[in-house]
């Protein structure tokens, strides 16, 4: 990931007024160490319900605010549908994400599979590992896995900002 002012990632933020924008709480780890990023992840640390997504695309800058789902995983193993890392049914979550503003002043959400605490870029990297699971093999390349886990986090992006349409 290239280097983002705070103002950059705040304007970024496609599902969310620019006040709500505004009152994001960015935790200062966020802006730093950005070569080492795929995306920006990071859960709110004054709601933890709240998390934000931010990553690059063809379009620029985008960001996403989630809410994760109230209650805790189920017991089963399950699969983050942007980095594909296997946790412990508490190692996900499931969120909404409320969708821009649609035609005729209709709102709606959707929802997926993401890692609970939207480290993603750090267990594609192999930076991070979950505990109590055993990983799946995989026969693609570090620089393989990083592309589609932007691929993937560029088409969740995709979904939500064209939901107008």
């Amino acid at each position: 990931m290239h280097e983002h002012t705070e103002q950059e990632i705040r304007k970024s933020f496609i599902n969310c007024s620019k006040g709500e924008a505004q009152r994001i709480n960015l935790p200062k780890d966020v802006l730093q160490d950005w070569e080492s990023r795929i995306f920006l992840g990071w859960i709110d640390p004054k709601s933890p319900q709240h998390g934000y997504l931010v990553a690059e695309t063809d379009e620029g800058l985008k960001g996403i605010a989630v809410q994760k789902k109230a209650g805790k995983g189920r017991g089963n193993a399950q699969m983050c549908q942007i980095c594909m890392t296997l946790h412990p049914g508490s190692g996900i979550s499931l969120v909404s994400i409320q969708r821009p503003k649609a035609k005729k002043d209709h709102y709606n959400s959707l929802g997926t599979y993401i890692c609970a605490d939207l480290a993603c870029s750090d267990y594609t990297l192999g930076k991070r590992k979950p505990e109590g699971i055993r990983q799946m093999d995989e026969t693609l390349t570090a620089e393989q896995r990083s592309d589609r886990t932007l691929e993937n986090i560029r088409g969740l992006v995709q979904r939500v900002a064209h939901s107008r349409d």
